[in-house]
């Protein structure tokens, strides 16, 4: 007779494992970081404008705002500090101009990466961070909060010397020692900032070796062909930058020549650009699984609903010791804008309801059964 009461338990085990996958498919991927720099630089790209460097301190000052709003549930682009994002930056060690930082800021609380790039592409101030001319580098922060959303934080910016060099517009492999590189200019200071900030590039030279031997100076152009030093392995590239007060700055980029990981659509390996003074590698931060709770919105709804928010650019932000000069002086914008997308069933509220479900049944058949 007991056989009889194996189905209700066999279809309440099937339960448990669908809602385990459905919590799973919600996950940090590894990759996130890279997936997300992908697409904000093929946007970039399709419309002839060079890619981003990610940068580590960016990165950071990124990524600590995603946490926190994850875990505090301060949606916006201030701090629960008072902090904008320009300070957030200052905090990380991002460089400076003499006048101050040019920081821009996108911020998401959205269910995934395609549709958050997909949501900021349609918004018109989101999309000038992104296909902005003048950015030249990028910090991603990533973190899962408690309704099953995930919080997406992009850090936009451009630092004196910091020039970025691309391989194959930042592919992370190629089977062809013959590369196209994307050298990118300074155009925020196009005069120089100083006595060591490079201006406008007027001449460069490119090298296999870190020392430039044999490297001879060429009239600044932003598309190069070159080719990889011979062999298989990771391969890097050195570009020196001269401006017309003969001011340098150095960057480098690397890519993996004749790897296996050399295919189409593979996202690219997590690295920076080397400025004039040091080297620095960017490592993406992993985030904890999201709870089974839920966050307020800003409107009372059933379900999570999605919140997409930017700092209109340009965004030009002055240090309090820098002088009163020609320098943008705009203060930030600090605009939220919500864009909702269709609500989906929280997957953790809906598992502990039929967890609770199957235990009744459970319950009364197990009292069936011993009667």
């Amino acid at each position: 007779m007991r056989s009889i009461y194996r189905l209700p338990i066999q279809l309440a085990l099937a339960l448990i494992l669908v809602l385990i996958a459905s919590a799973s498919a919600h996950a940090q991927s590894p990759n996130a970081v890279a997936d997300v720099w992908t697409r904000v630089n093929r946007e970039r790209i399709t419309r002839n404008l060079p890619p981003l460097a990610l940068n580590a301190p960016l990165t950071t000052a990124a990524q600590n705002h995603a946490s926190e709003i994850a875990r505090t549930g301060n949606y916006g682009h201030i701090g629960a500090d008072g902090s904008l994002a320009s300070d957030r930056a200052a905090r990380a060690g991002y460089g400076a101009y003499s006048w101050g930082r040019r920081i821009g800021e996108n911020w998401a609380h959205y269910f995934d990466a395609p549709t958050a790039l997909g949501m900021w592409m349609e918004s018109t101030p989101h999309r000038a961070n992104i296909l902005h001319a003048l950015y030249r580098e990028i910090g991603i922060g990533i973190a899962p909060s408690q309704n099953g959303l995930t919080i997406f934080v992009l850090v936009f910016g451009a630092q004196p010397n910091a020039l970025p060099v691309f391989i194959n517009d930042g592919a992370p492999a190629t089977n062809d020692a013959h590369v196209r590189l994307t050298l990118t200019s300074e155009d925020i200071a196009s005069a120089g900032d100083g006595a060591n900030g490079i201006g406008k590039p007027t001449h460069f030279q490119i090298s296999n070796a870190s020392d430039f031997s044999g490297a001879t100076w060429q009239t600044f152009s932003s598309q190069i062909n070159w080719t990889l030093e011979a062999g298989n392995g990771t391969r890097t590239v050195y570009v020196k930058y001269r401006d017309a007060k003969n001011r340098t700055a150095i960057a480098n980029a690397s890519i993996a020549l004749g790897a296996p990981s050399a295919i189409p659509g593979r996202a690219p390996v997590l690295q920076v650009e080397a400025t004039r003074t040091r080297e620095i590698t960017a490592t993406a931060t992993r985030s904890q699984t999201p709870r089974p709770s839920v966050t307020p919105t800003p409107t009372a709804t059933a379900s999570p609903t999605p919140e997409l928010t930017e700092t209109p650019m340009p965004t030009w932000t002055i240090t309090p010791s820098a002088p009163a000069t020609s320098a943008p002086t705009a203060t930030p914008t600090r605009a939220v804008m919500q864009a909702r997308a269709t609500d989906l069933p929280d997957p953790f509220a809906l598992g502990a309801f039929g967890i609770g479900i199957m235990l009744s049944v459970f319950a009364l058949v197990k009292h069936l059964a011993e009667k």
